[in-house]
């Protein structure tokens, strides 16, 4: 494909600084195995996509040591291939991006020296296997200048975080854009944070934009919706959105759920793809349980695992019961814990005879390496 991708690695409009603290929202793990990005890149790449930046704000070191060169992706190449965007200073700004028009802004001359006829830009906000080649056909085909990935179905999107709707007439032309905190009425066309553009209309936009501009929506994309063809791109594909913690747990959650794990992970010729770990295969002391799990390789358990998923490299040690949650990488979980509607970062050390417990909308979250 004639493009080159674009990815946005931090948490512009999601409030979930409890699990970003050390890391962008796009190395948040998700899935047992994977991180965000690695469903972006997967994306990318599947759709024929050789080059790639990802624009990086802060706390970018993790998300470099996980993706490293993209060799997983065949990203490393002499050609194209992978580049870390990290924050600069420019026209007088600071080194920190408030909002991703002001990323774009301030990496023109990435898209400068790019080649690629056009640009796919990807935020961090929601997974999914979406087929980016369906949806440039369907930019070409309409002569769109702008095209916006789209759902009917905003899985575990939350009220109360900035939710862009979009009204569109029958050939799928957006005719007007809100954007509010309000719920979601059924059926309402809710975007995902993906665009294409011809790279040198974005760059004609970028260069002319003002100072003052702040929205990539409210500042470039409302104000063309009369004299440009804004096209709405309606996927089936299933997202989950990742706007705060409990939309999170949610989402991680839904993977116990097979039929969306086989849209998710098996999907002819649309592998995710993650960075290899060399892990022994996870084991099961005689008296463990395990029941409705996603359980890592280079796990140890010895007591019961319910509805929950594991991470590479967690202890839950005997006794222990843990339900409804998410334990992430290389947790050590100790005897007779119980743990329900909790989320566990990387590193955190349960100590025994602990009970942890949230609720679906209100989870208990232990940030990365505490020790309770």
């Amino acid at each position: 494909m004639n493009a080159v991708g674009l990815i946005f690695a931090d948490n512009y409009e999601v409030e979930i600084n409890e699990l970003t603290e050390t890391r962008t929202m796009a190395a948040l793990p998700f899935g047992a195995r994977y991180r965000v990005v690695d469903y972006l890149l997967s994306n990318i790449t599947n759709a024929g996509i050789h080059d790639v930046g990802i624009i990086t704000n802060s706390r970018y070191e993790s998300l470099m040591d996980h993706v490293s060169s993209g060799i997983e992706w065949d990203l490393e190449r002499k050609n194209g291939g992978l580049h870390f965007l990290p924050p600069f200073s420019y026209h007088g700004r600071g080194d920190r991006y408030e909002h991703i028009l002001e990323a774009m802004q301030a990496n023109v001359s990435f898209l400068r020296n790019c080649d690629e006829e056009y640009v796919i830009a990807c935020s961090s906000t929601c997974v999914g296997n979406i087929d980016l080649a369906a949806m440039m056909d369907y930019h070409i085909k309409t002569d769109a200048y702008i095209t916006v990935l789209c759902t009917r179905n905003p899985r575990n999107k939350q009220v109360g975080i900035p939710t862009t709707e979009y009204l569109m007439d029958p050939t799928g032309r957006i005719q007007n854009i809100e954007i509010n905190r309000k719920p979601i009425l059924q059926g309402a066309v809710v975007g995902a944070n993906i665009y294409i553009v011809r790279r040198t209309d974005l760059l004609d936009l970028l260069e002319n934009s003002e100072r003052e501009m702040t929205s990539w929506r409210r500042d470039v994309l409302i104000p063309h919706l009369k004299d440009r063809k804004i096209m709405g791109y309606v996927t089936g594909e299933t997202l989950l959105y990742l706007d705060n913690v409990v939309a999170y747990l949610q989402s991680s959650l839904d993977l116990l759920d097979p039929n969306l794990r086989d849209e998710l992970f098996h999907q002819e010729n649309r592998p995710i793809i993650t960075r290899v770990g060399d892990s022994a295969p996870a084991w099961y002391g005689p008296r463990s349980n395990v029941r409705n799990s996603l359980i890592a390789a280079g796990t140890i358990i010895e007591g019961e695992v319910r509805n929950s998923v594991i991470f590479r490299g967690v202890h839950i040690k005997k006794g222990s019961v843990i339900e409804n949650s998410v334990v992430m990488r290389n947790a050590t979980i100790g005897e007779h814990v119980h743990l329900n509607y909790a989320i566990l970062d990387k590193n955190v050390i349960i100590n025994d005879k602990r009970m942890l417990s949230g609720y679906i909308t209100h989870p208990f979250v232990v940030k990365y390496g505490a020790v309770i």
